[in-house]
């Protein structure tokens, strides 16, 4: 049976670097965002993303990220898969748990979630929500 748990999300600030540019098309970029999970997840992750930027300021971004911590009173650590889209003044994003990424107590994790933050910007917060089972 599955569990919903709800956290909030911060972030640590972080500058995208661009790889790849080319006149009229969307600016390739890359980083590694600090991410600060607090509620029924008590978590720190490490999340690297790659974002296509459009001319329009409109983004996709898609990024893996190892979190470690705890998801109710199991602890260990597991990997996320994030693809989301950014503009307008919001960030929406779905989540998936990797399967077999957990480790400790979090072993056998299967999950799918999303957030959702109307503040993208460097001190913004986000909120999470992550159903999951365990094997």
């Amino acid at each position: 049976m599955a569990t919903q748990s709800t956290s909030s999300m911060t972030w640590d600030p972080w500058q995208p670097a661009p790889y790849e540019q080319t006149a009229g098309a969307p600016l390739l970029m890359h980083g590694e965002v600090s991410n600060h999970y607090r509620g029924q997840i008590e978590a720190e992750g490490v999340q690297q993303v790659l974002i296509a930027l459009s001319p329009d300021g409109v983004s996709v971004f898609t990024a893996l990220e190892r979190v470690t911590g705890r998801i109710g009173d199991r602890s260990g650590s597991f990997v996320l898969q994030v693809s989301g889209t950014t503009g307008g003044g919001t960030a929406k994003a779905t989540l998936e748990v990797l399967e077999g990424s957990g480790t400790g107590e979090l072993a056998g994790l299967r999950g799918t979630g999303t957030y959702f933050c109307d503040n993208p910007g460097p001190d913004g917060n986000a909120t999470v929500t992550l159903d999951h089972s365990f094997e």
